[in-house]
């Protein structure tokens, strides 16, 4: 059973949609479809809800696109955005060609300035505790670490090239490829003290997900090689279930009581129960899904 409001893009007769739906008791209700302007071409990379909106990194376009209250916005960025974190007052994105991060003012919703990351910035989380932004830098096998109140810098050595990073307490963890004759995905659990890698998690094939529950301590991560969600306790650091699920997975979200996976070969939207960490039930749609995210 489930109770969730929800937001996916996806392919509905050759056009790029964002439905808005909700999922009550076993089935699933459209309540608004917003379609790109036909004939433009759309890369949307990520998406993200913060008060009371949902925001989509274009990477084609470079822009952020904001649905709030049934309208559309839009404003610039750098080259090939690809994700967003927020605090109080500014949105900031992650841009893979520009090699920066974008700040965006929510108030008004205008790029007010830039701040230099590492070559191929792909992630960026900011953490409340520390005042800093966390950023994955492709190129360099790094993480980078940006105080927003004193400006002060620091440098995190990966496993990997680092794609996606969540902050734990005093441990960041990054998703990263390592490529040697095949891919493999390995999650590193880095100190934030030290610098140091202190544990790593390694899975045969490539992600194309990665999520932290915080409220449960859990990790998700999708493997497009064997179709599987991988389940490991952040805080033991070791796998402890896996699911297979078929088709092509895409994008993960989590709401209180399930985690919901997009499948686009199939056309479905997995619903995981976080309890029993067991698939409850697939949703068929009619549209090809991508990505997805719970919204309150």
């Amino acid at each position: 059973m489930y109770d969730e409001k929800i937001v996916t893009t996806g392919i509905s007769q050759g056009k790029l949609f964002l439905f808005v739906t909700e999922l009550s008791g076993e089935g699933l209700s459209f309540k608004k479809a917003f379609n790109f302007r036909t004939g433009d071409n759309f890369s949307i990379h990520s998406i993200e809800y913060f008060d009371n909106a949902v925001y989509m990194a274009d990477s084609y376009n470079n822009k952020i696109y904001k649905l709030h209250k049934n309208n559309f916005f839009e404003t610039n960025v750098g080259r090939d955005p690809r994700h967003m974190c927020f605090d109080r007052e500014n949105m900031y994105v992650a841009n893979f060609e520009s090699d920066n991060i974008s700040i965006i003012e929510l108030s008004s919703f205008t790029l007010t300035g830039s701040i230099p990351a590492g070559i191929k910035a792909h992630d960026v989380i900011y953490s409340e505790k520390n005042k800093s932004l966390y950023t994955s830098c492709y190129e360099e096998n790094e993480v980078a670490e940006y105080n927003i109140e004193n400006g002060k810098r620091r440098g995190f050595v990966t496993d990997g090239k680092p794609m996606h990073i969540y902050v734990l307490n005093d441990t960041i963890i990054v998703m990263t490829y390592y490529v040697n004759g095949k891919i493999q995905t390995k999650i590193n659990f880095i100190n934030l003290i030290n610098r140091n890698i202190e544990n790593i998690i390694r899975i045969e094939g490539l992600a194309s997900d990665f999520l932290l529950d915080y409220d449960n301590k859990m990790l998700y991560i999708l493997n497009i090689d064997d179709k599987t969600l991988y389940i490991a306790d952040a805080l033991l650091r070791n796998i402890i279930k896996k699911i297979y699920l078929g088709g092509y997975p895409e994008s993960i979200s989590t709401g209180p009581k399930n985690i919901y996976v997009t499948n686009s070969k199939k056309q479905q939207i997995h619903v995981i129960e976080k309890k029993s960490h067991s698939l409850s039930s697939s949703i068929k749609l009619n549209f090809i899904p991508d990505l997805i995210k719970i919204i309150p």
